[in-house]
């Protein structure tokens, strides 16, 4: 399990990842985003939801001014910014969602 958080100290802004470590009983950091790419969401009521696979998570940070979507791979703390969304009509997309399932399917025979 997964808990990523924005925390707020000194006037600045901090995206970390936290793993519960069963053998310790306790919660690990595990990742932070680069203070130069997380202070631009300091002061803002920021959304954050998250999808992952592997050693990758997809994060999305959306508020009324900024939207931003970023990979982070867990085991590096590798942190890269994805390109803006898009609508037909060219505009940015004012909101993304992760959002990840399993699917389920069953079937009567």
């Amino acid at each position: 399990m997964y808990v990523v958080l924005l925390s707020e100290f000194f006037e600045s802004a901090s995206i970390r990842v936290w793993k519960w470590d069963e053998n310790m009983d306790a919660w690990q950091q595990i990742a932070a985003m680069p203070p130069a790419s997380s202070h631009k969401f300091y002061g803002k009521k920021v959304d954050i939801n998250c999808s992952g696979a592997g050693d990758e998570m997809l994060v999305c940070l959306n508020s009324a001014e900024v939207c931003t979507y970023v990979m982070c791979n867990l085991v590096r703390n590798e942190w890269i910014e994805l390109p803006q969304c898009y609508t037909d009509e060219d505009k940015t997309r004012e909101f993304v969602c992760a959002f990840s399932f399993e699917p389920r399917i069953e079937a009567d025979i």
